[in-house]
């Protein structure tokens, strides 16, 4: 391995670890905040734009240090129509696996009551405007970090397609560790894997950008009913 090819593989990884890590630190910034006298609103917003945040240092990280674009696997156009299919195939392919997912924890009566989910809930009741901003920001910002950063360098770096899916969705359901049960980070490892395989497929990370956005949106509106 020549020095110039070892030195863009630490770069790489890196890069990786970066968005491993800026996530889950945005999403605990606001208790940096919790003793100076901020509302809960307040820190939720504080935090949604502190990811928003990690997605700007990870594009200035690609520009500036690795010198490649943020999305390394070119943007596949597609007609308005195709795109329209493709978006409710991969919506119907989540919808399903998210069910046959809570079968499995019914069937096992594995408990998916989260205190942490049911206070942003009762946030989120008072203030429609804070859950629509935190869903178009784990749309966009998870996606184009998640499915559009990390997993094509996992692939790139581990020469592995299989094991780069399984990684990038396993980092993406541990950030939801916070949560407080192994439901709600189970739950999103089959979302990331459903994304993930999606985003392979058609390698149009608009299309998982939407069906996120969709799917937090909808789920939590009728939560919030």
């Amino acid at each position: 391995m020549t020095n110039i090819t070892y030195s863009k593989k630490q770069v790489l990884i890196g890069g990786i670890i970066l968005s491993m890590l800026l996530p889950v630190m945005a999403i605990y910034s606001s208790l940096l905040f919790k003793d100076l006298g901020f509302g809960k609103e307040t820190q939720f917003y504080i935090s949604r734009f502190a990811i928003w945040i990690s997605l700007l240092l990870l594009f200035l990280y690609s520009f500036k240090i690795e010198k490649q674009p943020f999305l390394l696997w070119k943007e596949t156009e597609y007609p308005f129509s195709f795109l329209a299919t493709a978006i409710f195939k991969t919506f119907l392919k989540l919808f399903l696996a998210v069910v046959l997912t809570g079968l499995v924890f019914t069937l096992f009566k594995m408990n998916s009551e989260s205190t942490v989910l049911n206070k942003a809930l009762a946030l989120f009741k008072k203030s429609y405007v804070l859950l629509f901003f935190t869903c178009v920001t784990a749309g966009i910002t998870e996606e184009l970090i998640f499915r559009g950063y990390l997993l094509p360098r996992l692939e790139l770096l581990l020469k592995n397609q299989k094991l780069a899916i399984l990684i990038s969705s396993c980092v993406f359901g541990f950030m939801h560790y916070g949560y407080g049960t192994f439901v709600n980070i189970i739950g999103p490892i089959i979302i990331g894997l459903v994304f993930a395989l999606q985003y392979e497929k058609y390698r149009n990370v608009k299309i998982v950008i939407i069906c996120h956005f969709l799917w937090d949106f909808f789920l939590l509106i009728i939560k919030t009913k």
